[in-house]
């Protein structure tokens, strides 16, 4: 009964690092590394994958307090240097969003129309109708952390013209936009931070509050426009650390028409 319900649901999960990943493999062919690829997108019948985009990652990361890392201290530096992502990637935040995205774009045009990329209303109207009599699965584009931005505003309409549909603020450390859950001051939205929040709202990009400070969700819950995305998380209710949402988070996302992963 529960495999029969489960064919009949319409499945999405808004977040997965496998593009951080993605150039040891195929994501088109089952892999060993990681958990999601293709196959087993299908086999899971998920209709919709959030492909969220990492570019910075600091040494001896942990869940509490976290300093921003400077290239030398960025683990995602080695990373991108020991797997061939092109010296851009490599010395640029900014690069690897682009590289990552390229990423999924390669394995879209690799996988024989098993894999779509939505980045808009009619191509996902369209993946809808197509979707009824094809077994096939679909992507949409994420950031985590607007660190990538490298302080430049005007990377945000790179980011959306390259096909970025979703996008936080902060990751593990505290930006030039707001504070993180894993920061070292954990405050709220900077100036700065109200801009971007605002331009992606003109853009209609989402803002996903995964990994945001207490003070930054309740910043972007105040002042937001649309409705909100937290791609993932728990619940302080349930297991109550700073990672996890308040009630009145939950509260303000819900009545913000959003959802939480």
């Amino acid at each position: 009964q529960a495999r029969e319900l489960h064919k009949k649901l319409w499945i999405s999960d808004l977040h997965t690092d496998t593009l951080m990943w993605a150039s040891r493999g195929d994501m088109n062919e089952r892999q060993t590394l990681g958990h999601v690829d293709v196959e087993r997108l299908l086999e899971g019948n998920v209709a919709l994958q959030g492909f969220t985009i990492v570019t910075s990652s600091p040494m001896f990361l942990n869940f509490e307090i976290n300093p921003r890392p400077n290239l030398f201290t960025d683990t995602i530096t080695y990373k991108s240097l020991i797997e061939g992502w092109g010296v851009p990637a490599t010395m640029s935040l900014a690069k690897r969003v682009l590289f990552q995205v390229s990423q999924l774009k390669r394995f879209v045009a690799s996988s024989n129309g098993r894999l779509h990329l939505i980045t808009n209303k009619p191509e996902f109207e369209h993946y809808l109708e197509i979707r009824k009599a094809n077994n096939i699965t679909a992507g949409f584009l994420g950031i985590e952390g607007l660190h990538s931005l490298e302080g430049n505003i005007a990377n945000l309409q790179v980011f959306v013209d390259a096909g970025v549909r979703m996008m936080s603020p902060t990751h593990f450390f505290d930006t030039e936009l707001g504070g993180s859950a894993h920061g070292e001051k954990k405050g709220g939205l900077s100036e700065f931070g109200e801009s971007v929040i605002k331009y992606l709202e003109d853009h209609k990009v989402f803002v996903d509050v995964a990994h945001a400070s207490e003070a930054v969700i309740d910043d972007v819950i105040e002042i937001a426009t649309r409705p909100i995305i937290c791609s993932h998380t728990g619940v302080r209710g349930v297991c109550d650390n700073q990672r996890n949402l308040q009630d009145r988070h939950v509260i303000g996302i819900a009545r913000s028409g959003g959802v939480i992963g």
